[in-house]
């Protein structure tokens, strides 16, 4: 029996042998395969914080360097300013600072600041209200795109101090003209990226559209308004920007407030401290729209805004 079992040992020893390394193997292997995906997330783990730091890095080197030119700016105009009053029309920074000092005493700043504000976003609202259903109109049909496209390129090339005259006589002096002069500027600039982001849209998706009779209120919201909304971005950017030069123009007419009321008022009494403090007001107030439209873009387009 002994005999037999070291018999069938010896003759099963090159199968049990491999059937032995076979187990062995499998388990080597398991136990590999494990160590391998552990150290597969430790590597996956380690290459995410590696970018993480380097973005985290680059918005830094970003951070500083904007900060360090506009402080670097900031201090040549300290420096080009040392001279006395006489010697100089530009005025120096802490000039400027008591310029702020006096209008905010007056009791003008803060209200002048606050009504351009209430206008540029009133007449930017107005703007993408009628800009988008437009852009999208002329970007997914021919025939709408036939029909408004030019008058609007046209209307886009007209300078805002031509259509002031113009729209006084129809609104009158009041805050409805100033808010209409500005969604004008805002109104062409969204039209156009919207149409040009519709117009991106890649067609399969339309295709796929019709091909389940999905409802046109869908494809609206869920094809062509998502498919132009990086583009939508963009047009608001310049359509902020374009509503703070028209801001400039519609309120040196019949105003008593609003940051452009104080530049007139400045030009018309050679006060060139509060005319720098308006140009840096109208350049931080830029700045800061240019951050709230950063932030939704994060929010709405977050590959885009991290690609950025």
């Amino acid at each position: 029996m002994t005999q037999s079992v070291v018999d069938d040992t010896q003759i099963s020893a090159v199968s049990g042998t491999s059937a032995h390394f076979t187990a062995d193997a499998a388990g080597t292997s398991r136990i590999r395969t494990s160590g391998e995906g552990l150290h597969e997330c430790d590597m996956r783990a380690g290459f995410r914080l590696r970018v993480h730091a380097q973005q985290a890095s680059r918005a830094a080197s970003r951070t500083f360097a904007a900060w360090a030119s506009s402080l670097a700016l900031l201090a040549c105009w300290a420096w080009a300013t040392q001279s006395p009053d006489s010697n100089r029309t530009m005025p120096s920074p802490g000039e400027v600072i008591r310029a702020f000092s006096d209008l905010n005493a007056e009791g003008l700043w803060w209200p002048s600041v606050g009504i351009s504000v209430m206008r540029v976003a009133a007449g930017l609202v107005i703007g993408v209200l009628l800009g988008v259903p437009a852009g999208v109109l002329s970007g997914a049909s021919s025939i709408g795109h036939a029909i408004i496209d030019k008058p609007i390129h046209m209307l886009r090339a007209i300078p805002f101090p031509a259509l002031a005259p113009l729209l006084i006589v129809l609104l009158g002096i009041g805050e409805t003209m100033k808010i209409a002069l500005i969604a004008i500027g805002a109104f062409a600039l969204i039209y156009i990226n919207v149409r040009d982001g519709v117009r991106n849209v890649d067609p399969r998706l339309l295709e796929l559209a019709r091909a389940y009779h999905l409802p046109k209120r869908t494809v609206f919201t869920r094809i062509l308004l998502r498919g132009a909304l990086p583009q939508f971005l963009t047009g608001l950017r310049f359509a902020l920007t374009v509503s703070w030069i028209a801001l400039v123009t519609c309120e040196t007419v019949n105003a008593s407030a609003g940051i452009g009321y104080i530049l007139s008022r400045s030009q018309q009494f050679y006060r060139t401290d509060q005319m720098v403090l308006c140009i840096a007001a109208y350049a931080v107030l830029g700045l800061l729209s240019e951050w709230v439209v950063g932030s939704i873009e994060r929010i709405a387009v977050p590959l885009r805004a991290s690609a950025n």
